[in-house]
């Protein structure tokens, strides 16, 4: 009682509003305890919620710079192939042009021993020994 020693005379009207405004005093201080709670959970969760997000945008990241760094060996692995395919390519040339001289000398060849197959069956009828052939053909005496 405010302001001095109880009295018997004391409203019984006003104790009833004391006892109601103690428990909704009470009431009040458990609902911002309550309120106080769910706040620091609430900041928790988002707390949480935040690193997570963070975590799944560096987990992102990751997996792009993983599918970064294949896509760079790809090309770097196309690169060396075309390379690879260029260089096959002049072999290739190199070794036709090798198996075009190659004919052409097996032509030659070819031509060269007709004419000394020519010439030999020619100089046996001509009575010049076999031996002399060669000299013969070159035009050289021995």
């Amino acid at each position: 009682m405010v302001g001095g020693a109880s009295s018997s005379r004391e409203d019984p009207g006003r104790s009833v509003l004391e006892g109601q405004l103690a428990a909704a005093v009470a009431q009040a201080e458990d609902a911002l305890a309550q309120v106080r709670e769910r706040e620091a959970e609430l900041r928790d969760s988002l707390e949480r919620t935040t690193a997570l997000e963070a975590e799944m945008a560096e987990l992102r990241l990751h997996s792009e710079a993983a599918e970064v760094t294949r896509w760079h060996q790809e090309v770097e692995d196309a690169t060396k192939l075309r390379a690879e395919a260029g260089d096959l390519r002049t072999q290739l040339g190199e070794e036709r042009h090798r198996c075009e001289l190659l004919r052409s000398e097996m032509k030659g060849l070819e031509r060269a021993l007709a004419l000394v197959g020519r010439s030999r069956s020619s100089v046996s009828r001509s009575g010049i020994p076999s031996g002399s052939a060669g000299q013969y053909l070159t035009g050289s005496s021995g």
